[in-house]
């Protein structure tokens, strides 16, 4: 399951337990709405009890295809190790953003570097 908000250039999201097709289906939307209407786009992704996700959905990430990608300029990424490497060979061939590890007891570090202008 992920919960998406927006505050001004910045998308936040936390995944939980394990993602499903339906999770990209609600992501890609709002990621491809934020990164159009902004010419430069943040992403900070916290990882919460994350268990990984299905195949069809990792299939979904794979395809992650979005529009104006070069507005995409930073990735935060929080939780645990395993699903950092996994969440960015997802990512890198999508994205020139910059992507930076954080443990989840440095969520607050990662909120500040995403959020600095």
């Amino acid at each position: 399951m992920i919960t998406i908000y927006k505050k001004e250039a910045t998308v936040y999201m936390v995944a939980e337990n394990k993602l499903d097709a339906k999770d990209y289906e609600n992501l890609i939307p709002v990621l491809t709405e934020h990164i159009t209407a902004h010419p430069q786009v943040y992403w900070y992704i916290e990882m919460e009890n994350f268990e990984g996700w299905t195949a069809e959905a990792h299939w979904k990430g794979i395809e992650l295809n979005l529009p104006n990608e070069k507005h995409l300029k930073r990735v935060a990424l929080v939780g645990s190790v395993k699903w950092q490497e996994q969440f960015t060979e997802v990512l890198l061939p999508f994205s020139e953003a910059h992507i930076k590890f954080y443990k989840t007891e440095e969520k607050e570090l990662a909120k500040e570097w995403i959020e600095i202008e």
